[in-house]
């Protein structure tokens, strides 16, 4: 009779230990609307039009329209868009071209950097900017997006790399590892 006293005894702490622990966990991570997870896998995309390729994010959907793709989620956009018969690249030259662009086609613009960078596959030119997104089709409203536009050119051929995402989203890793991936082909 005592073994079994003892037995359930011990059955109660053990469960008593578990429901403490289990009280005390850790609770799971949360993200912002439009955070990439860093868990997120990427795959590689080949541009044959552009000559160009990068990684972008597994699983995202992909349209294509003329010589622009943008691959899509929940968590932002990533929009390639090429152009052929490019000039140098040059800081006064996307200011003058790019942001003219940006200005006639974005919705509340507000640039908040514009400066040379360079990557793996040479020199570029970085925009940074806040705007007012599309008009989401359920709820009837349109969010502030955070963008990077990385301006690219080679051998007369021109890249450019928008990344967008709810503003506040917390991308910089995601677009950094992107943006890093880029390669002429």
């Amino acid at each position: 009779m005592k073994m079994n006293i003892l037995l359930v005894a011990g059955v109660l702490l053990a469960g008593a230990a578990l429901a403490q622990s289990a009280s005390t966990q850790v609770a799971p991570e949360t993200h912002p609307v439009g955070d990439i997870p860093d868990s997120q896998a990427f795959v590689r995309y080949s541009s044959v039009a552009g000559h160009f390729s990068l990684e972008v994010p597994e699983g995202w959907s992909r349209r294509t329209q003329g010589q622009t793709v943008t691959f899509t989620s929940k968590l932002g956009a990533v929009e390639l868009s090429v152009q052929k018969g490019a000039p140098p690249l040059t800081l006064s030259k996307v200011k003058a071209r790019e942001l003219t662009v940006l200005h006639k086609t974005v919705r509340n613009l507000n640039v908040t950097a514009v400066r040379d960078v360079k990557l793996p596959a040479g020199p570029a030119v970085l925009v940074r900017f806040t705007s007012t997104g599309d008009v989401n089709a359920v709820t009837g409203r349109a969010t502030r997006q955070d963008n990077d536009l990385y301006v690219l050119a080679r051998n007369g051929q021109g890249v450019t790399v928008r990344f967008s995402a709810p503003l506040g989203a917390d991308n910089v890793d995601a677009w950094t590892r992107m943006a890093h991936s880029f390669r002429w082909q």
